[in-house]
C-alpha cells in the first residue's frame, strides 16, 4: 500500500494491514507530495502537516459538530447519535465552552494529582499479581485495561462489582467514532451497549441528586457556571466521553508505548537506568506513536487551505499522527528519542478541543512506565506482530504479550 500514487490514496486506506502496522512512511508521503489531500472516494480531506492541522483546529469555521452532519439533522436521526452529538466533543462554541467551563470545575489538577498514589498502588498490585502468575502476561488485557478503567470508575464512584461493564460500553462508543463504517451489527451493538450505559448512569445521577457523595459524579451535578447546571442528559453523554476516552487513550498510550520501547531496546535502557525520566520518555511515546491519529471536522464556509479549497459542508480528517512526525517541527522525527527535548505535541488535539483527561492519562503513563523500568528492566514483549485495532481514528493494540523477566 506505501507504494501506491497519492493521488489515488483514501481514507479507507488508512485501514489496510500494512498502513495499519506502520502508518507513518504513508503519512510522511501525504505531506511530501499532498499535505492537504482530497479523497477520491468523496469521503473529504486528508490533512497532514503540522500548521495545517493545528490551523484547522484552532479554525472555527471548521465546526466539531460532525457526529451528526448538517443534512442529517434535517431529517431523523438515530436517537443514539443524536444524545452523542450532543457531548462537548461534538459542539462549538457556545454550547461546547458552557460545558467545558462545567466539567472543568470539577476535573481539576488537584483531583486528578490525588489520584497518584492509588494509581501507583494499583500499577503495584497489578504487576504483583503478573509476577506471581509466572511473569507471562498480555499486557493489554492484564495491565493497559484495568488501571484506566479502575480509575475512571473510582473517580465517578462506580461499585467496583459494575466496573467490568465500563469497558464494553466504552467499546461501544469507541466502534461509533472509530472513523470506519461499520457492520449491521457493529452498528446494532455499539448502539445497544451505548444505551444501557445511558439507563445505568440515570439511575446512578438520581440517587447522586439525593444522596451526594465525595465523588467526581456529585461534583458534576452541582457544578454551575453563571447559574448554569447541567442537566441529566448531558451528564449522561458526557460521562460516555469521560469514560471512552479515559479508557481508550489511556490503554492505548501504554500498549504503543512499551512495543516502541521494546523495539528500541536503547532507549529502554535509558528508561531502566533512570525511572525518573518517565515523564519525558511519555511525552515522546506519544508523539512517537499516539494513541488518537486522526480526528474530525466540518467546514461551515469554502475555506482555502495550502492552495486547496475546502468546500461548505466537506468534512477534514486531520492526521495527528502525520502532525507528530512532520519533519519540519521535529528533528529526526521517526526516531524515538526520550531525551527530545518538550515542545507542543497534537496528540490531544489543539485548540478549544484539547483533551479535557490529557494530564491523567499523563500521570497514569508516567505511573505506569516508571515502576515498569525500574522492577523489570529485562521485559520482552514476545511477539513480532501484535494485532492493532482496525480504527482511522485510534491507534492501539488487540493484544501484546510480555514476559516481565525476560
Amino acid at each position: 500500500m506505501h507504494g501506491v500514487e497519492i493521488a489515488h490514496a483514501s481514507l479507507k486506506d488508512l485501514l489496510c494491514p500494512s498502513i495499519l502496522a506502520d502508518p507513518y512512511p504513508f503519512f510522511r508521503r501525504l505531506r511530501l507530495e499532498d499535505p492537504v489531500h482530497e479523497d477520491p472516494d468523496g469521503r473529504g480531506w486528508m490533512v497532514s502537516r503540522y500548521d495545517d492541522v493545528a490551523a484547522v483546529l484552532r479554525d472555527d469555521r471548521f465546526s466539531a459538530e460532525r457526529l451528526v452532519t448538517k443534512q442529517e439533522r434535517d431529517v431523523t436521526p438515530n436517537p443514539v447519535e443524536q444524545a452523542l452529538a450532543r457531548q462537548m466533543l461534538f459542539l462549538d462554541p457556545p454550547d461546547h465552552t458552557r460545558l467545558r467551563n462545567l466539567f472543568t470545575k470539577a476535573f481539576t489538577p488537584n483531583r486528578v494529582e490525588a489520584l497518584k498514589p492509588q494509581v501507583a498502588g494499583m500499577v503495584t498490585e497489578l504487576l504483583n499479581n503478573a509476577e506471581d502468575a509466572g511473569g507471562r502476561i498480555d499486557f493489554i488485557q492484564d495491565f493497559c485495561v484495568p488501571v484506566p478503567v479502575t480509575v475512571i470508575a473510582h473517580m465517578l464512584g462506580v461499585p467496583t462489582a459494575d466496573r467490568s461493564r465500563l469497558r464494553n460500553w466504552s467499546l461501544a462508543f469507541g466502534k461509533l467514532v472509530s472513523g470506519r463504517v461499520l457492520s449491521a451489527e457493529e452498528s446494532t451493538e455499539a448502539r445497544d451497549g451505548i444505551r444501557a450505559f445511558m439507563e445505568y448512569f440515570g439511575e446512578m445521577i438520581a440517587v447522586r441528586r439525593q444522596r451526594p457523595e465525595g465523588d467526581l459524579l456529585s461534583d458534576l451535578i452541582v457544578a454551575e457556571e453563571q447559574g448554569d447546571h447541567l442537566s441529566t442528559e448531558e451528564l449522561i453523554v458526557n460521562l460516555i466521553l469521560l469514560l471512552a476516552a479515559g479508557n481508550g487513550t489511556t490503554t492505548h498510550l501504554l500498549g504503543n508505548g512499551l512495543l516502541a520501547l521494546s523495539r528500541h531496546p536503547e532507549q529502554w535502557r535509558y528508561l531502566a537506568s533512570d525511572p525518573a525520566l518517565a515523564l519525558n520518555a511519555v511525552n515522546e511515546l506519544l508523539r512517537y506513536d499516539g494513541p488518537v491519529q486522526a480526528t474530525t471536522r466540518e467546514a461551515l464556509v469554502d475555506i482555502s487551505l495550502a492552495g486547496k479549497t475546502i468546500m461548505q459542508g466537506q468534512r477534514v480528517t486531520v492526521l495527528l499522527g502525520s502532525a507528530n512526525h512532520d519533519e519540519e517541527r521535529f528533528q529526526n522525527p521517526d526516531t524515538l528519542d526520550l531525551h527530545r527535548p518538550a515542545t507542543r505535541l497534537l496528540s490531544f488535539g489543539h485548540g478549544i478541543h484539547t483533551c479535557l483527561g490529557a494530564a491523567l492519562a499523563r500521570m497514569e503513563a508516567q505511573v505506569a512506565f516508571g515502576e515498569l523500568a525500574h522492577r523489570f528492566p529485562g521485559l520482552e514483549v514476545t511477539t513480532d506482530a501484535p494485532q492493532r485495532t482496525y480504527s482511522i481514528h485510534f491507534r492501539g493494540l488487540q493484544a501484546l504479550p510480555v514476559s516481565l523477566c525476560g
